[in-house]
């Protein structure tokens, strides 16, 4: 099955909205689909880009635009706004990649948060990743994967489809530029030293 998405351009006065058609796989098949994907495509990497990071304010909402490159020019790839909410007691924290080409916010549940981000003593940097290495396959096609909470996620050619727990159907996507700015790819040996 496709489905056309239209890419929004980030500067109209410069160059069009971009029109793209994508293969849409659904979440009980994507890994089926990787399977297809050589092994070359595939590898580890870690997270290490630096974030910023609060407790938002429940309620409030937070818009998360993702950008993308496209031939040398920019576009939204995506945008969704949502809202902190209490969870087990605690307010979501309102998160910024600050290490990002687009310094996007988003929201994570306090308590995976503290499980992902361990402080610093720098303002400007605030909080790093803890070493999480998880499995991407980088995709030749333009994408849509369903994720496991039922929500589309789109994949452009030369982006990634990162593994969090196969036996669960449990995968997203990760831009090009995303990658490039925050994720350290992990060569065999180092990833046989940090099992």
């Amino acid at each position: 099955m496709k489905e056309e998405i239209i890419l929004k351009s980030t500067h109209p006065e410069e160059y069009s909205d971009l029109t793209v058609e994508c293969r849409v796989i659904p979440n009980d098949k994507i890994g089926e689909y990787l399977d297809t994907i050589s092994e070359e495509k595939k590898f580890y990497a870690y997270k290490k880009g630096s974030v910023k990071a609060r407790v938002g304010k429940v309620g409030e909402k937070v818009k998360t635009t993702l950008k993308t490159i496209v031939d040398g020019k920019e576009y939204i790839l995506s945008e969704e706004e949502n809202i902190v909410k209490e969870r087990d007691g605690h307010a979501d924290i309102v998160v910024t990649n600050v290490s990002s080409t687009s310094n996007e916010q988003y929201i994570v549940k306090n308590s995976k948060f503290i499980e992902t981000y361990s402080p610093t003593n720098d303002e400007i940097i605030g909080w790093t990743p803890v070493y999480d290495s998880r499995m991407l396959t980088q995709v030749d096609e333009n994408i849509i994967i369903m994720t496991a909470w039922g929500a589309p996620a789109v994949c452009l050619a030369g982006s990634y489809i990162v593994t969090y727990n196969a036996d669960e159907n449990d995968y997203n996507t990760l831009e090009q530029g995303a990658f490039n700015s925050t994720y350290q790819k992990e060569d065999k040996h180092q990833k046989k030293l940090n099992k």
